[in-house]
């Protein structure tokens, strides 16, 4: 199994053999270039996204984030197990309905039906490449990454993402630096709580925006009710803004802390979020439009 986790590059070599570029972290970020910032561009300009699953990638908070926004960017996500574990928690939830490709019995093989299977939204088989020409070959890349926090200890961990790349977006102007700043008051309509159709919440979010920084609170307005919870983990990428806030839930008699994390974005003058909680008990996503005040 070790051998299986260690060679995991070959598991890039294998794509390219079969003419897929592969995007590799360790090999294609530079040096000195901000990490987050090339893995949410890497997943931003994927039509497909493959997770390399093994134990230890099943209790990584770093890759279900990367998930989300794969889940955001409606990706197909391809699990290749390369141990025999099963998903747990928020891994559970995604990745329940998918249908696995296990790769350590037989390498190889995974590695065919795998190729196979990420040429398919293309449309038939997977194509030679062409000769090289004098423009980088950026539009059908496919992007062999790891997850951001793991990048210094793959080996370790075994986990990796391929993902296969689609045309890029028509380039959009680009808003004044003013504007773009986050920082202010943003706040949603009436939330309807998945676990209770009959009660509904607001949320006031107070923002400050400081480089690729955010700092801030959310204020959830329940009834009467106000809870507020400090903004952790703030950042922004492009139009992605991502966050979350910590809370603590009762169940019996007995309290367990939690996440929500939000991943947000930017349409214009507002924030498309989609919020979950990593309760084992719970973790339904909430999708709303947040408005400057």
């Amino acid at each position: 199994m070790r051998r299986r986790i260690a060679g995991l590059p070959s598991g890039c070599e294998a794509l390219e053999q079969r003419g897929l570029h592969c995007w590799l972290a360790s090999r294609d970020i530079s040096p000195g270039e901000n990490f987050q910032e090339a893995i949410v561009r890497a997943i931003g300009s994927a039509r497909a996204m493959v997770l390399v699953f093994s134990g230890s990638a099943n209790n990584s908070d770093e890759i279900k984030k990367e998930i989300a926004l794969a889940s955001h960017y409606h990706l197909a996500v391809i699990p290749v197990r390369v141990e025999d574990v099963l998903p747990t928690d928020a891994f559970l939830y995604e990745l329940s309905t998918r249908q696995w490709i296990d790769a350590f019995d037989d390498w190889d093989r995974a590695m065919c039906r795998l190729a196979d299977q990420i040429g398919r939204p293309a449309g038939g088989p997977v194509a030679v490449p062409a000769a090289p020409s004098a423009r980088p070959r950026r539009r059908r890349a496919v992007a062999w990454g790891v997850a951001a926090a793991l990048a210094a200890t793959a080996l370790a961990t075994g986990a990796a993402y391929s993902l296969a790349g689609k045309p890029a977006a028509p380039a959009r102007s680009v808003e004044p630096a003013a504007t773009r700043d986050l920082s202010g008051t943003w706040v949603t309509s009436a939330l309807i709580n998945p676990y209770d159709h009959r009660t509904s919440s607001m949320l006031h979010l107070e923002i400050e925006q400081s480089g690729d920084s955010l700092f801030g609170t959310v204020r959830e307005t329940i009834g009467k009710g106000d809870v507020m919870r400090g903004i952790e983990g703030g950042q922004v990428k492009g139009d992605v803004v991502v966050f979350y806030t910590q809370g603590v839930i009762t169940i019996g008699s007995g309290e367990q802390p939690y996440k929500e994390h939000y991943l947000g974005t930017r349409k214009g003058g507002a924030i498309e979020f989609i919020r979950r909680n990593d309760v084992a008990t719970g973790g339904v996503p909430q999708r709303f439009t947040a408005t400057r005040e």
